[in-house]
């Protein structure tokens, strides 16, 4: 039995960012769209120029 490999799904890379009163905060998921069309997700780590590139969008020069 083969299985399909990452090449051959559709692959999505998601991430979140919530503030509130303690500051900033991020969660990432890799989304996969299997064959059949249902997603699955994966959690993983936020990378650190993402934070950075995000936390620069939603706070600007201020500290969240």
């Amino acid at each position: 039995m083969n299985s399909p490999s990452l090449s051959n799904q559709n692959v999505y890379g998601v991430t979140y960012a919530t503030v509130d009163s303690s500051g900033i905060h991020f969660e990432s998921e890799l989304t996969i769209q299997l064959s059949n069309g249902s997603l699955t997700t994966l959690r993983m780590p936020t990378e650190l120029n993402e934070r950075q590139a995000i936390q620069q969008l939603v706070c600007g020069r201020q500290v969240c």
